[in-house]
């Protein structure tokens, strides 16, 4: 009777986890659509005049100084989501412990990377031609910040998949 209890609990628990492993690729494709809208709206947002309900003070205010950076980060920003969209597939296919995970989380860790090299470079040349956005090294840590959390998963990740073909050695 124990067994049977522990058994369907098993099963409801894995199927959560697909559940909830097919939400977030939703919520991936979700934010191609939203990249994709903040590519469009960047640049009328900087003409929103002042009271208005899609009037955003560091967008109207430095937008300018802004531009430029947010359009060299957008491609890799898709880069990245198109890795993880692949990784949540495969984890939905069962292919979770595979080179070709750890492939993709070295190109999203790199395309984070970028993206907080480029905040970094543009905080500088900001602070030095105009004046200092505290808000553009405040994204840059947080870009480097998220490479080195996906670095870390795929360290782990690297490990699981050497100690899952030593153990197929070993059967």
């Amino acid at each position: 009777m124990d067994l049977e209890k522990l058994v369907f609990s098993f099963e409801k628990r894995c199927s959560m986890e697909q559940k909830t492993t097919a939400l977030c690729q939703v919520i991936v494709r979700i934010c191609y659509v939203l990249l994709l809208g903040a590519v469009i709206a960047f640049p009328f947002l900087m003409k929103v005049p002042v009271g208005s309900a899609f009037h955003f003070v560091m967008i109207a205010g430095h937008g300018k100084y802004l531009i430029f950076p947010f359009y060299a980060v957008v491609p890799a920003g898709y880069i990245a989501l198109i890795c993880l969209d692949k990784i949540m597939g495969n984890i939905l296919s069962d292919i979770v412990f595979d080179s070709r995970n750890v492939k993709l989380m070295n190109i999203v860790t790199a395309c984070c990377l970028y993206a907080s090299a480029v905040g970094l470079i543009s905080y500088i040349i900001i602070a030095i031609i105009y004046k200092s956005i505290e808000t553009v090294i405040l994204l840059s840590m947080g870009e480097a910040f998220v490479a080195l959390v996906v670095r870390v998963l795929r360290n782990v990740m690297k490990k699981a998949i050497e100690i899952k073909e030593d153990n197929d050695l070993v059967v």
